[in-house]
């Protein structure tokens, strides 16, 4: 087998480093090879290196007699990691264009999901299945739009399809895949962000009615976990490639805790709402405190939907008789220290950044109320039973729903944003700002009463 072959049976089996080595070495001797430079360029982009990957596959654009499809289509998703969304949609329709396969019509549509035009991301979804039935990613990107609408009864299907290509099916000993079988120790697995994992905790008492469970979580949700599901074992080794636990704890099946869904929560009603975490409050003072989180995301596309600035928050910060706390986990001191020199005094408790979440959720059962954009303390906020007001893009994730409340959690009101422009914040924090005015001047005409 020579090089290339070794390199993609690497690459085929999704490892990628290994494969990245011989590729290299193959570009060393054929740098101007248009297939070479779009398969690297392929391999950069799913490892996330995308400023390579755009490099390595716009040179195999140029230095090529035709534009592949697939290449355009792989260039367009790069640019869209980017942040770079015309270019992205200049590639992806130009892809589609050429040669509409399956999976051009998925990358296409998935440029449309969390947007006005979803409707072309279903459209799009259902054409690439209709090519290739088993097209994971196609189904994915239908699920979401169909969580996102709330059709609870097919969008957990589809969603199942993720574990093929955007989540993790974490293979734990030679347990099978739970399905749904009652009276067995089932072992329970997070996955995604620390917010995915305290929303899909919600569904872990109703798999506990039935059977026995078993938890790896993130490690900073360990001590939150066991304080809150007493009697569950709770092992904060989901991130590790080997897990010690299962050699000390026998189950009979396995399941990812975003899979619960598809068991229990297929129709809107099945959502208690109620809270299920449980955090001792740390000590407060007199005044009315609220938590506040205003940078969300890690991804460049998110941080942007997801962050309004603090300075901009001067409706809320001048509601008097409020000690505002920073529940914000990224480094923000340069924010607090511009609003400190404004006369704005925002306390910056450490549980805010503790590695250690149960800390962090001491803080927040502290809080007479949370205002945050749509980051992990929302989930907190919810599941601990905490208000929280939440500043809603006007196309949020799918877990804020198109329209509508937040069925996870009764204690979480949505503020959405009229329109995509920045400045569409200011209506949204002009409202909050009056709704906790109005919020505090009603508590103190109870306490006259």
């Amino acid at each position: 087998m020579d090089i290339f072959d070794q390199a993609t049976e690497l690459h085929k089996a999704k490892k990628l480093d290994e494969a990245e080595k011989l590729y290299d070495q193959l570009l060393t001797q054929n740098h101007n090879n248009v297939g070479l430079l779009a398969t690297v360029g392929t391999l950069y982009l799913q490892q996330g290196k995308i400023g390579l990957a755009i490099t390595l596959l716009e040179m195999s654009l140029k230095y090529g007699k035709d534009r592949p499809s697939d290449v355009l289509s792989n260039l367009g998703l790069a640019y869209r990691n980017s942040g770079q969304h015309d270019k992205c949609l200049e590639y992806l329709e130009e892809s589609v264009h050429k040669h509409p396969s399956a999976q051009c019509l998925a990358n296409y549509g998935g440029m449309f999901i969390e947007s006005e035009e979803m409707h072309k991301c279903i459209d799009n979804s259902v054409k690439a299945i209709e090519i290739e039935p088993d097209l994971a990613i196609a189904h994915w990107n239908l699920g979401l739009c169909q969580l996102s609408e709330g059709k609870w009864d097919t969008a957990w299907d589809e969603y199942e399809w993720g574990l093929k290509c955007m989540r993790v099916d974490r293979k734990i000993g030679d347990a099978p895949y739970w399905d749904g079988t009652h009276g067995k120790t089932i072992a329970v697995y997070g996955e995604q962000g620390l917010g995915d994992e305290i929303m899909f905790a919600s569904m872990l008492p109703d798999l506990m009615k039935t059977n026995t469970v078993i938890l790896e979580c993130h490690k900073r949700l360990k001590t939150l976990f066991e304080k809150s599901f007493p009697g569950v074992p709770c092992y904060g080794e989901r991130e590790s490639e080997n897990p010690t636990w299962p050699e000390h704890e026998p189950f009979d099946y396995r399941i990812s805790i975003g899979s619960l869904g598809k068991f229990y929560r297929r129709s809107r009603a099945s959502f208690p709402g109620s809270p299920y975490l449980k955090a001792d409050p740390l000590p407060s003072g007199e005044k009315f405190r609220v938590g506040i989180s205003w940078t969300g995301g890690q991804k460049l596309g998110r941080v942007q939907k997801r962050s309004v600035p603090l300075s901009w928050w001067e409706t809320i910060l001048n509601v008097p008789s409020v000690e505002f706390v920073s529940l914000q986990y990224t480094d923000s001191d340069e924010e607090l220290d511009l609003m400190d020199t404004l006369g704005y005094s925002i306390k910056r408790p450490p549980e805010a950044k503790a590695e250690d979440y149960y800390e962090t959720a001491m803080l927040v059962q502290s809080c007479d109320l949370v205002i945050s954009i749509c980051t992990s303390v929302v989930h907190l906020a919810g599941a601990l039973g905490v208000p929280c007001w939440v500043m809603t893009p006007e196309y949020p994730a799918w877990r804020y729903q198109n329209e509508g409340g937040m069925p996870w959690y009764r204690s979480v009101r949505l503020y959405r944003s009229p329109d995509t422009k920045k400045d569409a914040w200011i209506p949204v924090i002009q409202r909050i700002g009056f709704d906790l005015d109005e919020l505090l001047k009603s508590r103190k005409s109870e306490r006259a009463a």
